[in-house]
């Protein structure tokens, strides 16, 4: 079988081939010019793993070092024409000792296969009249008829201590007669031939293959999809990626591309060069290939199913699967006798080969031998073919089945479970049953942030099926409906239910009153929300447990980041004291992570993490909002920006307010710590556009930004216009830092009268929420503004205690400057700052040492660090003026350092090194 994919993707055609295999052509050229080298090289390496364009790329190296080489390549249908080969290799010798360009073919008069290897080795010593070496190349060798092979062999030997050398690319076959593979051992230990396996491309080299072919980093999960399908085969992976990109499986946000759904197989082409090939065996190898794409999966029982779907007997197909292992395409476990594809991207292809009829007839067998007991398989693949078999089978059976599966997987498998239950939807009829799983889709959608699927699921509810639900669920798909349509970024739609429509909406009054304060508060109108809830507290708040329960937690919720903080820490003290604590664990989940959710927002997730180790919520599920925020808090910022361009590029952290601000508050905060300061700014300006739900929650970032190239007005023009914003919305959630900034702001320009307000509004902030950052924020105001070095020592003692690392070192940095803390402590911070990567803060926090007299470790790693930096502030677009007021020096001082950077690096300009950072060419 043919041992690469040809048919690469547009998007692909541009990586070069062979890729990363630079060390293995020079190898290779250097053994087919050496004289003291074996005249045999033997180039080896299984399907797909890049012979072919090895070869090519060792002739390419010849040519340019001067030499010819002679270049032949084995077609499959020669393995059966006896001396198919060594009749062209005559006839390319003659041509080459007569200097004729035509290549007439002229058989060989063989006395015996040793006298015919001779004989060509003294034709090609006597073509060498004019050239020194000659390389002959043969791609696919191991298509040679046997006469043909046993003639290279022989004139191998022929060969020892000539100018010839012989470079073969050949597939290792279990087929290969045990004389051939003898012969070659004495070859090799006789130094007259040697062998170089190309071996699969590690993980490292298949994410520079994707780099250099996307123009785009790959992220863990895409690299671990790819190296689970094409087993480190490039060709391989060329066409998993062409067939991603088809699928619009693949996303790529600041430079970095994302597999957004990893359940979801690429859609390859029907013509893959290696699908063709199997086509061409035809017959039952054809159909058999075909078949076990589906059947192999039931194990022992495949083989007995495949001959029933093609019409063969099961000897008839047990020797099909057999060629198909000669051929390199199956193997055969020795402990089960299972059939496996040897490479799993070519069952997904052999898949999308088969017709409609075709894949339901055989999903249709698969799916009635698992129910008689005549097969095994797993749950997955089991719902996976009774999405494919539909009506052919049971339908209200394969609903049932694929219901309970789908809502089993709703948290942890979002995109089976969301295709499962859409079939599930399509084969049930009866409208109880219907309304039931379209209920589940909707809301296995909303979990999964898909909200276009979520509003078709929960508006057929709605308007078809609200009679057979009962009050309870009705609710639940009325708020997923809300969700899906803040998903959507459909204002126009929430605001139209905000503004009169949810008065016409299907059930009792309770459900109209909590349908629209939810839709309140994914349009920004906290204010509005809260007073219609507690207005109407006497309607949602009776005897019925499923609506005082929501209901609650929406007030708790609504009511905390208004600053009504008591019933939320109450919630979060006693989580259990809640009329729906046991009514099963969806409600224990909900009520969780939506505490949760607050604690973080108000910048308590050392609060959030105690709250959920202790109540253990039913799933470990975290919506993409929910991790971003936990893990930037925390410290594992490559984590966090790494879920974050997952959320920002598929839109993962748009739905629940005011997720998609969290998600950009913490990306901006990343990213501009490591001085990649235009690229925080857009996600900033993006948030704004896409769902501007509590955008004061931005605006410290933002400043903090402006401050950074030296504007400090504008800082704090940022700050007030948040701080505005919040006072109109009603809110008090994020005010905390807001107004700690502000003062720090308002002393940097000399106002010590306007930062002993902002002391004083801290103060009036921590008495009302009394959240730790509170607490900690007026205790920074106080310290800094005021010079109380006990408030300042209370403040690292509590940040310490909060164990958050950026608000650590950033207190300790803090106190100081403002020379309210020892010096030493800069040490510590600098340290932090390292942890994170935070290369702007670092080298910010370095002017300060060395202003305070304190050494700064590590010279060389300095010098590392402020060049990265300085390159990446370049990429970022920003002048000599805003670099020289970003890294607090002068501009004249910023030139120098630039030409120094230029100079060691080889770069010429700021063009040229920017290039090189966007695609990780940078020399560092």
């Amino acid at each position: 079988m043919i041992d690469h994919w040809r048919d690469a993707p547009d998007a692909a055609r541009s990586a070069p081939a062979p890729f990363g295999r630079d060390a293995v052509v020079a190898h290779v050229a250097e053994l087919a010019v050496s004289s003291d080298a074996a005249p045999l090289v033997l180039v080896t390496g299984p399907i797909g793993m890049g012979r072919s364009s090895l070869l090519a790329a060792v002739r390419a190296e010849l040519t340019a070092r001067g030499f010819t080489p002679l270049s032949l390549r084995v077609a499959r249908n020669e393995r059966d024409r006896p001396y198919s080969l060594a009749s062209r290799l005559c006839a390319e010798i003659a041509a080459l000792r007569s200097g004729d360009a035509r290549r007439t073919a002229r058989a060989t008069a063989v006395v015996s296969l040793g006298e015919a290897g001779r004989q060509l080795a003294a034709e090609l010593r006597s073509a060498l009249t004019v050239n020194d070496k000659l390389t002959v190349l043969i791609d696919d060798a191991h298509w040679a008829d046997p006469a043909s092979r046993a003639v290279l062999l022989s004139l191998t030997r022929a060969l020892a201590g000539g100018p010839v050398t012989v470079v073969c690319t050949v597939r290792p076959s279990p087929a290969d007669p045990a004389s051939e593979r003898a012969v070659l051992e004495q070859l090799r230990a006789a130094s007259l031939a040697e062998v170089v396996p190309l071996r699969p491309l590690g993980e490292q080299e298949v994410a520079a293959l994707i780099a250099h072919t996307l123009q785009a980093r790959p992220t863990a999960a895409l690299l671990s999809s790819l190296q689970r399908e094409c087993r480190g085969r490039p060709a391989a992976v060329l066409a998993a990626v062409a067939g991603h990109l088809r699928t619009g499986g693949l996303q790529v946000y600041d430079r970095h591309v994302y597999l957004t759904s990893p359940d979801r197989p690429p859609e390859l082409p029907l013509d893959l060069p290696p699908i063709e090939y199997l086509r061409r065996l035809g017959g039952t190898v054809w159909a058999v290939a075909k078949a076990a794409a589906v059947m192999l999966p039931l194990g022992t029982a495949a083989t007995g199913l495949i001959a029933r779907a093609v019409g063969r007997d099961e000897e008839e197909v047990r020797g099909a699967l057999s060629e198909l292992s000669v051929e390199g395409v199956l193997r055969q476990e020795t402990e089960d006798g299972r059939w496996r594809f040897r490479l799993p991207l070519l069952a997904s292809a052999l898949t999308g080969c088969l017709g409609p009829w075709e894949r339901r007839s055989l999903a249709r067998l698969a799916v009635t031998a698992v129910w008689a007991g005549d097969a095994v398989a797993d749950d997955r693949y089991l719902a996976d073919q009774l999405v494919v078999a539909g009506r052919s089978v049971d339908a209200r059976r394969a609903a049932g089945e694929l219901l309970a599966r789908g809502t089993a997987a709703m948290l942890d498998d979002g995109y089976c479970a969301e295709r499962w239950l859409r079939a599930a939807a399509e084969l049930t009829t009866e409208p109880r049953q219907r309304a039931r799983v379209l209920v589940a889709h909707a809301t296995t959608c909303c979990l999964q942030l898909r909200f276009t699927e979520a509003i078709d699921s929960a508006g057929k509810v709605l308007s078809e099926y609200a009679d057979h639900v009962d009050s309870a669920t009705l609710l639940e798909i009325q708020l997923a409906y809300v969700v899906a349509l803040a998903g959507t970024l459909d204002t126009a739609a929430l605001t139209e239910l905000c503004d009169g429509g949810w008065r016409s909406l299907p059930g009792r009054q309770w459900h109209r009153v909590v349908t629209r304060c939810i839709a309140l508060c994914h349009l920004d109108r906290w204010r509005e929300a809260d007073e219609h809830l507690s207005l109407l507290r006497h309607v949602w708040h009776r005897d019925d447990d499923v609506f005082a329960g929501l209901g609650l937690l929406v007030s708790e919720c609504t009511g905390a980041y208004m600053g009504r903080f008591e019933p939320f820490e109450q919630a979060v003290t006693d989580p259990t004291d809640w009329p729906l604590w046991a009514s099963g664990p969806r409600f224990r989940f909900e009520r969780l992570w939506q505490l949760a959710r607050v604690l973080t927002a108000f910048g308590e997730q050392d609060r959030a993490d105690r709250l959920l180790a202790a109540h253990d919520p039913p799933s470990a599920y975290r919506t993409v909002p929910d991790q971003v925020v936990a893990d930037s808090q925390n410290g594992h910022w490559d984590r966090a920006l790494d879920t974050a361009r997952l959320g920002l590029a598929t839109g993962l952290s748009v739905g629940y307010a005011p997720s998609h601000t969290l998600v950009s508050r913490e990306t901006s905060v990343i990213l501009g710590a490591r001085g990649r300061l235009t690229e925080a700014r857009a996600v900033i300006e993006r948030a704004r556009s896409v769902q501007p739900v509590m955008l004061h929650l931005l605006t410290v970032a933002e400043s903090c930004l402006d401050e950074a190239l030296g504007d400090v007005e504008g800082a704090l023009d940022v700050v007030a216009r948040g701080l505005a914003l919040a006072a109109d919305r009603g809110l008090v959630v994020g005010t905390d830092v807001l107004w700690l900034r502000s003062a720090g702001l308002e002393l940097a320009r000399g106002d010590r009268a306007a930062a002993r307000r902002a002391v004083a509004e801290t103060g009036r902030t921590a008495e009302l929420i009394g959240t730790g950052r509170a607490r900690l924020c007026h205790l920074l105001a106080t310290a800094t503004v005021e010079g109380d070095r006990a408030a300042a020592a209370e403040a690292i003692g509590l940040a310490r205690q909060r164990a958050q690392p950026l608000e650590l070192a950033d207190t300790l940095t803090l106190t100081v400057r403002h020379e309210v803390a020892d010096s030493g402590l800069l040490h510590e911070a600098y340290a932090l700052y390292g942890g994170l990567d935070a290369l702007l803060r670092r080298a910010q926090l370095r002017n300060l040492m060395r202003a305070r007299g304190v050494t700064v470790p590590h010279r060389a790693v300095v010098t590392a660090e402020n060049e990265r930096l300085l390159a990446t502030l370049v990429t970022e677009g920003l002048t000599n003026r805003e670099l020289a007021a970003a890294l607090g020096s002068s501009e004249k001082s910023v030139e120098s350092r630039l030409g120094r950077l230029f100079k060691r690096t080889g770069y010429r300009s700021r063009v040229e090194l920017a290039s090189a950072m966007l695609t990780d060419d940078y020399r560092a």
